[in-house]
């Protein structure tokens, strides 16, 4: 079994620096309702959300092209 060593903070900079030049963030506001949904799919088909809302997002911009 592999063994699990805690990420140096020289790591998590490292991380955060990449992921500010590479990535962008949206901020998402569901119902509470919605918000079940999406869970409960992900949970199901056992993808994160952040997977699943870039891959439906994604999805509709090629069918709308």
């Amino acid at each position: 079994m592999r063994k699990i060593t805690p990420i140096s903070e020289a790591k998590k900079r490292a991380n955060k620096k990449w992921d500010a030049a590479n990535l962008k963030r949206i901020n998402l506001a569901l119902s509470y309702e919605d918000m079940d949904k999406v869970e409960n799919y992900c949970k199901k088909h056992n993808i994160s959300k952040n997977a699943f809302l870039k891959q439906a997002a994604l999805e509709k911009i090629e069918r709308e092209k």
